[in-house]
């Protein structure tokens, strides 16, 4: 708890965190709204496929695509911001056990993501529908499927951050780290689209991007997993990573 307090007060006291948070709230919201009024705009030229494949969701989550980069850099400074500065040794001074110092890390700034998360992907959720309800193309929170998906929303941001903090953790460099980061959810899908058919499918579906993407999804796309597989794809990138950083913070020196 000591270690969580400590975290907890360095990363709220950065004037930075509040405005990426504010910036992640904006954009889930903002970017999903936009593509969604943008759908309806259009909702009466679409053909019969097209309205029958509709993804009430898909659009409006769209922003968490943009928000998981902002959560991505923050949670890379989280780590990073320390090294560069030096005072990390003075962390690791005051709490040997550094593995535990990096659980602190990673919960702590976690479950920041999550609450920020939750408010975003719910009021995503809630203008969203309120744009489709005129077609009659929305759902309810209560329908099948729609609870697990704004839930999968949510956590889509937080295992995004907890990848940030390990990749952090393991480049022990701001900008490494981002490059890093920014490839494997940026520039990797676009590469990997480029493979002809269907390893481009196959491929895609197992990407970190793409799992996100399939934990909210109420409607299946061939190219994408199920909800659960998603969860558990992402999932274990976020382990994977977590014990290759908590290996490499224990044998390194600060």
């Amino acid at each position: 708890m000591a270690a969580a307090r400590a975290e907890w007060t360095k990363l709220r006291t950065v004037r930075s965190t509040l405005w990426v948070l504010i910036f992640t709230a904006v954009s889930t919201v903002g970017l999903g709204a936009l593509l969604t009024a943008l759908e309806v705009s259009r909702w009466d030229h679409l053909t019969v496929t097209e309205a029958t494949g509709f993804d009430p969701l898909l659009l409006g989550f769209a922003g968490i695509n943009l928000a998981q980069l902002s959560i991505g850099v923050l949670g890379v400074l989280v780590m990073t911001s320390e090294y560069v500065t030096g005072t990390i040794k003075l962390t690791f001074g005051a709490t040997p056990q550094r593995r535990l110092l990096f659980a602190a890390k990673v919960t702590t700034f976690s479950s920041v993501v999550a609450v920020i998360g939750l408010v975003s992907c719910v009021s995503a959720f809630f203008v969203c529908q309120a744009l489709l309800a005129p077609k009659h193309a929305g759902v309810s929170i209560s329908d099948p499927g729609v609870l697990r998906a704004v839930i999968g929303g949510v956590a889509h941001l937080v295992l995004i951050a907890v990848i940030a903090v390990g990749v952090g953790a393991v480049l022990r460099r701001t900008a490494g780290a981002v490059a890093v980061l920014f490839a494997v959810l940026l520039v990797v899908p676009g590469l990997v689209a480029l493979l002809p058919s269907p390893w481009n499918d196959d491929v895609t579906r197992y990407l970190p991007s793409s799992a996100g993407v399939a934990m909210s999804a109420v409607v299946h796309f061939p190219n994408l997993l199920s909800p659960a597989g998603g969860l558990l794809v992402l999932s274990g990138y976020a382990a994977a990573t977590l014990a290759l950083a908590a290996v490499l913070l224990v044998r390194r020196d600060a």
